[in-house]
């Protein structure tokens, strides 16, 4: 598996618009919000993915977003790097991939 689980504290930070990410993560259970300049863009919860999707469909670290906690959650904490090279070697992972970020939208 490309990642590790995390249960974090409401209040931590996934992305901060200020830095650049190194990962990527999906929300197991728990709220989160997506702000920029102090005002919330929208909300996160189960299932959401929290990243970027480059050209080719592929996964990379969130970047110029702010994403906080609003509760306690536990998420899965992704290397992008890791989880490109899954998607590109196992069918069966592809597939969820697609299927995770056509429900995104």
């Amino acid at each position: 598996m490309p990642g590790d689980e995390a249960v974090l504290p409401a209040g931590s930070r996934l992305a901060d618009e200020e830095r650049s990410g190194r990962q990527c993560f999906v929300i197991i259970d728990g709220l989160a919000a997506v702000e920029r300049g102090g005002a919330r863009l929208r909300g996160l919860g189960s299932g959401d993915f929290v990243g970027r999707v480059d050209a080719a469909g592929g996964p990379l670290p969130p970047a110029g977003v702010t994403v906080r906690l609003e509760t306690r959650a536990r998420v899965l904490v992704i290397d992008s790097g890791r989880l490109a090279a899954l998607i590109e070697a196992e069918p069966a992972v592809a597939a969820a991939w697609r299927s995770l970020i056509a429900s995104a939208g």
